[in-house]
């Protein structure tokens, strides 16, 4: 079963609203934080998360990205880049319906 892990960024893009960023890897290897609702992505994941910095993530449209070429990023790929401490859980589908389950 595949996982998608989750974060939560303070603000997204120019929206003044946090949501959920669903952790991909990219065909190239990096890991970019996707949020579903507003169609945004940001390398910046540690920087959209902290509340200090989270003005600084840089956001640019998904639309740029062919989807089918990215994964959801792994438990290790997420530590490797030390990324885990943002985490706040984990589902089954990329759906806004589906409930979050701990990590």
């Amino acid at each position: 079963m595949t996982r998608h892990y989750l974060a939560m960024a303070h603000t997204v893009s120019g929206y003044i609203q946090s949501d959920d960023l669903f952790l991909m890897r990219l065909t190239d290897g990096r890991i970019v934080g996707y949020s579903s609702e507003f169609g945004c992505c940001t390398y910046d994941v540690r920087e959209a998360c902290s509340e200090g910095t989270h003005r600084s993530a840089k956001w640019f449209p998904a639309s740029g990205f062919d989807q089918k070429d990215w994964v959801p990023a792994t438990l290790d790929e997420i530590k490797a880049v030390k990324l885990e401490k943002y985490l706040i859980g984990s589902v089954e589908e990329m759906d806004l319906d589906c409930p979050i389950e701990p990590i």
